[in-house]
This record gives C-alpha cells, structure tokens and sequence, in this order.
C-alpha cells in the first residue's frame, strides 16, 4: 500500500506549496520525510514583520535559524524585512548581526524586500548575489551608499521608496546598466524626481512591462503619460495627478498592451464631479483597445463616483476586466449593480460599504449580479469618517455570502472573513456554510497601487 511517507520528495514538495504559515510548521513534525519535503518550503522567504519584533527575544528570528543551520540557507530564495526591533535607541545589534550573517550565507537570493532605514548595513552583502532579480528598499542614501546600490547588476523589478537626491541623481547611470534586464520600475515618495530625470530613465528602458510613478511631487500625470512614448510595451502603469490645470498632452501613442491602471488624484477641495482626467483617461483605454483587467482610482479627498463614470469604465473594458478598486470613492448601488453583471470575469471588487446610509441587504442584492466574485474588500478612509464606524457582523457577512455564492473572502478594515464548508448530514442543506475570522488582517506585502 502507498502511504504519505513512500510518496517521491518533489510530489511532497508540490503538495506542500499549497500550504502556508503554522501548517507548514505542523507538517513538519509529523515525520521525517514530511520534514524533508517542507523544509525547501518553510526556508524559501525569511519574513520578519512587527508580530516577530513584538515577540522578540522570546521567539528566535528565522535569520538566526539559517546561520545556526548553515544548511538551510542554500532554500532561501527571498528575504522580507519590515521592521528592526529597537534597543536603547538602536536596532537591535542582535537581530541586525544575524540578518547580516544570514544574506552572507544565502548565495541563492533571488528577491530583497527592506523598508526600514537599515540599508546601508546590507550592501556589501548584497554585491555578490549573482541571482538577485528584485529589490524593494528604502533608498534615503548618502553618496557612497548610493554608488554601491547602483553596483548591483541583473535586476528585473526595482522598487525606490523615499528615494534621496542622490539616487534621484545617479537613477540614469544605473538603469543604463539595467537596460537589457529591468522590466518593473517603481518611484515612490521621490520628492527630487523631476521630469526629465524620469526622460533620461525611460529612454534607456524600451522594453519595461511595468511603470509605477506615485507620490513624486515635481512629476505629474501630463509628464508620465507623455514619457510613455519612450515604454509602448507597458502592461502595468501607476501614476498621480496633482493639482495641475494641464490637460493630457495631445497623440499619446497608443499602449495596446496595457493590463493594470491605477490613478491617484490629489486635490486641495473636496471635488463635486467626477475628475476629467479620469474620464478622459479612460476614453484614451477605450481608444487603445487595451485588454485593461485591472483599474484601481483614488482620491485624496471624498467623492461619490457618477454611475456615468462607472458605464464608460465598463463600455470599454467589460469583457477583460477582474479587479475594480475605488478608494477614498463613494459609488451608488446601481453602479454596484452595474459593475457585477457587467463584468462576467470579475473577481475582485473593492469598494467602500455605507453600512451607516442604507440596508446591507439592498447591496447584497446588488452584487447578486455577480456569477464569478471571489473577493470583496470594504475600503474606508477613516480619516473622511466622523464617530464610531460601524463594521460587519457575522450575520452581515452570512447575508452577502448567502447572495454571492462564488464569494470565499471579505476584507474589512481590521477583519479577514472567510467562507468556510460544513460537514453534512443526511437532510442538511447542501448550500450551509460557515464563517470564520482569521486572528489578524494581514499586512499587505506591497504598495497599494501594484497590481493584484
């Protein structure tokens, strides 16, 4: 008889993918072959986010597990550093001597995540990576820190946060070298990026998929959409629009592979229509005849969104698109309506729900609509909201699952809720499901802008 232990190393390997978190943990002490099956799982990304700073000293940090088994590095194939507990001012010495340690051994790293100002300290060993192919960092550098970033040679993704003058300046050389390789480029927070910086930057990079220019004060959408001549394959582009009178700039050329578009508009006064841009954003689309699957719009300051507005978004890319996001944006239960039977792909709906203006069960009958909605995500700015918010119950949440039988999660401001099966009894009713609230809301792994 065949038993799990018999089973071939890659197909326990295959089955383990499926799995995440504490079930990779338990899986492994059920055996040693199950050990040596998980392990190539549970090392492949170190992560250390605040709930491992918080338990720290108490808990030992993955980086010290790889270097007191140097074996173990040879798996890892990311590192994701979120924060550094602090001692007596300081990160940790500890911690940061052992993550040292830890990127020295890991000759295999492939993707490099660091958002705390704790860069420079890595550099060095982050020179001989030979198959690093994406970094996200917090790039707020000096000028020698910044010549040994530019020194890293081969990689395809590149996300800037916060990105100092001196990166701002040395940004041409470096994508230069990139040229061949780099597909995904993110700025973000570049306050001394200016446009033609960005030129220089974008005439070296023809062949990028990927283009994501949010929060740079001196670069708006006028300079982003008339640089996009210099990127025609772009399939993901990210950009912010200021407060700028200037209208798009006239004969873009036409960005017929465009998949993912997200729009953050900043305006000073609360708006009273639809932005312009926007609709004249989305007849360009519309024109392009791009297979767009993917739109996120966001405001600085609360709108409700013109069931116009949602008719021209779905005039033009109804048949392709999975994912609609519009944050900071109130929208009407026909435009709810709208979106969910006109979209016969749709997947992802993230929205505001104003539990406070209307019955629940009045949206519940709206995303009825939908045959193929997965994920709904109640999107709230709390700083637009006065008083107490009110949140989903677990009878609010049966109700909308009840109604959309395709959807399995709903996000809520500190809640993950999920549709769980139930064991049936003769004379049960096969269509009973349960609920469960997962402990925490995850922290999103990227920027609110990235695709899905």
């Amino acid at each position: 008889m065949v038993t799990a232990d018999s089973l071939n190393l890659d197909c326990l390997e295959l089955i383990f993918a499926y799995l995440h978190g504490n079930d990779l943990v338990s899986i492994a002490l059920v055996s040693r072959s199950f050990l040596a099956g998980v392990i190539p799982r549970l090392y492949r990304t170190l992560v250390f986010k605040l709930h491992h700073g918080k338990r720290f000293p108490a808990i030992m940090s993955p980086f010290a597990a790889v270097v007191a088994h140097p074996g173990l590095s040879i798996h890892v194939r990311a590192i994701d550093i979120r924060m550094i507990p602090m001692y007596k001012g300081i990160a940790s010495p500890v911690v940061m001597n052992d993550c040292l340690c830890a990127i020295a051994l890991c000759k295999n790293l492939g993707s490099f995540t660091c958002t705390p100002h704790i860069l420079p300290s890595f550099l060095n060993s982050l020179q001989d990576k030979k198959c690093l192919e994406e970094i996200r960092v917090n790039a707020n550098l000096t000028t020698d820190q910044t010549e040994q970033l530019t020194r890293l040679r081969g990689l395809r993704r590149v996300i800037l946060d916060a990105g100092s003058w001196t990166v701002v300046d040395a940004l041409p050389r470096w994508t230069s070298a990139l040229q061949t390789t780099l597909t995904d480029l993110t700025l973000y927070a570049m306050h001394d990026l200016h446009e033609c910086i960005l030129e220089t930057v974008l005439s070296d990079l023809p062949n990028l998929t990927g283009l994501h220019v949010i929060g740079c004060s001196k670069v708006d959408h006028f300079s982003v959409m008339r640089l996009t001549s210099q990127v025609p394959n772009l399939e993901s582009l990210s950009f912010t629009s200021w407060e700028s009178p200037r209208p798009l700039p006239t004969s873009l050329p036409a960005l017929s592979r465009l998949r993912h578009l997200t729009v953050d508009t900043h305006c000073t006064l609360t708006p009273s229509a639809t932005p312009n841009l926007w609709t004249s954003i989305i007849f360009l689309t519309r024109q392009w005849s791009c297979p767009l699957r993917s739109i996120t719009l966001k405001l600085s300051e609360k709108l409700v969104v013109a069931d116009t507005f949602i008719r021209d978004i779905l005039d033009a890319h109804e048949a392709t698109l999975t994912h609609v996001a519009l944050l900071n944006c109130g929208i009407s239960v026909e435009g709810v309506r709208l979106i969910c039977a006109r979209c016969n792909d749709l997947e992802r709906l993230a929205v505001g729900i104003p539990v406070k203006e209307m019955p629940l069960y009045t949206w519940a009958a709206a995303l009825q609509e939908s045959k193929t909605l997965q994920t709904l995500c109640d999107i709230n700015d709390t700083h637009s909201t006065h008083g107490p918010r009110p949140f989903l119950a677990r009878g609010d949440i049966r109700l909308l699952m009840n109604c959309v039988p395709t959807l399995d999660k709903i996000i809520t401001d500190e809640r993950v809720w999920r549709r769980t099966p139930r064991r049936h009894t003769f004379g049960d009713d096969v269509d009973d499901f349960g609920v469960s609230l997962e402990p925490r809301k995850p922290a999103p792994t990227s920027h609110w802008f990235m695709p899905r």
